[in-house]
Protein backbone atom coordinates (compact mmCIF):
# COMPACT_ATOMS: atom_id res chain seq x y z
CA UNK A 1 0.00 0.00 0.00
CA UNK A 2 1.25 3.52 -0.78
CA UNK A 3 1.72 5.70 2.61
CA UNK A 4 0.46 8.82 0.64
CA UNK A 5 -3.30 6.76 0.04
CA UNK A 6 -2.68 5.64 4.00
CA UNK A 7 -2.31 8.94 5.14
CA UNK A 8 -5.13 10.49 3.10
CA UNK A 9 -7.66 7.87 3.98
CA UNK A 10 -6.41 7.82 7.86
CA UNK A 11 -6.62 11.59 7.89
CA UNK A 12 -10.14 11.50 6.06
CA UNK A 13 -11.70 9.24 8.66
CA UNK A 14 -10.52 10.61 11.95
CA UNK A 15 -11.08 14.52 10.72
CA UNK A 16 -14.67 12.86 10.18
CA UNK A 17 -14.42 11.82 14.09
CA UNK A 18 -14.10 15.16 15.42
CA UNK A 19 -16.83 17.11 17.15
CA UNK A 20 -17.45 21.11 16.90
CA UNK A 21 -18.45 20.74 20.63
CA UNK A 22 -15.30 19.12 21.55
CA UNK A 23 -16.57 18.33 25.40
CA UNK A 24 -13.93 17.48 27.62
CA UNK A 25 -14.53 13.27 28.67
CA UNK A 26 -14.38 11.49 31.74
CA UNK A 27 -10.86 10.53 31.30
CA UNK A 28 -10.16 14.48 31.19
CA UNK A 29 -8.75 15.05 28.06
CA UNK A 30 -11.27 16.82 24.96
CA UNK A 31 -13.26 14.93 22.59
CA UNK A 32 -10.72 15.81 19.69
CA UNK A 33 -7.84 15.66 22.08
CA UNK A 34 -8.94 11.49 21.76
CA UNK A 35 -9.17 11.06 18.53
CA UNK A 36 -6.16 12.88 17.71
CA UNK A 37 -4.42 10.42 19.97
CA UNK A 38 -6.24 7.35 17.92
CA UNK A 39 -4.84 9.06 14.36
CA UNK A 40 -1.43 9.03 16.17
CA UNK A 41 -1.76 6.02 17.48
CA UNK A 42 -3.19 3.82 14.19
CA UNK A 43 -0.51 6.08 11.68
CA UNK A 44 2.40 4.68 14.28
CA UNK A 45 1.23 1.34 14.27
CA UNK A 46 0.68 1.23 10.55
CA UNK A 47 4.21 2.17 10.18
CA UNK A 48 5.51 -0.15 12.37
CA UNK A 49 3.49 -3.05 11.34
CA UNK A 50 2.18 -2.80 7.28
CA UNK A 51 1.74 -6.12 6.87
CA UNK A 52 -0.79 -6.55 10.24
CA UNK A 53 -2.93 -2.91 9.01
CA UNK A 54 -3.11 -4.49 5.60
CA UNK A 55 -4.54 -7.33 7.22
CA UNK A 56 -7.08 -4.78 9.25
CA UNK A 57 -8.11 -3.38 5.87
CA UNK A 58 -8.94 -6.20 4.20
CA UNK A 59 -11.08 -6.77 6.99
CA UNK A 60 -12.93 -3.78 6.99
CA UNK A 61 -13.30 -4.14 3.93
CA UNK A 62 -15.35 -7.60 4.37
CA UNK A 63 -17.09 -6.25 7.14
CA UNK A 64 -18.45 -3.22 4.96
CA UNK A 65 -19.57 -5.63 2.49
CA UNK A 66 -21.36 -7.76 5.29
CA UNK A 67 -23.07 -4.84 6.58
CA UNK A 68 -24.41 -3.79 2.96
CA UNK A 69 -25.90 -7.11 2.49
CA UNK A 70 -23.05 -7.75 -0.50
CA UNK A 71 -21.50 -10.61 0.81
CA UNK A 72 -23.40 -12.75 3.71
CA UNK A 73 -20.24 -13.92 5.48
CA UNK A 74 -18.36 -12.15 8.20
CA UNK A 75 -14.86 -13.46 8.22
CA UNK A 76 -13.07 -14.00 11.38
CA UNK A 77 -9.72 -11.84 11.36
CA UNK A 78 -7.50 -14.77 11.37
CA UNK A 79 -9.41 -16.20 8.14
CA UNK A 80 -8.67 -12.46 6.38
CA UNK A 81 -5.14 -13.73 7.29
CA UNK A 82 -4.85 -17.45 5.62
CA UNK A 83 -6.94 -15.94 2.16
CA UNK A 84 -3.16 -13.79 1.48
Amino acid sequence: MEQDKIDRVLEMFFTSLKSTDDKTLETGLSHNQTVMLLQQSTIALAEKYPRDFALYVRWFLNASMYLLDEDPDLLEIKEIDLIE
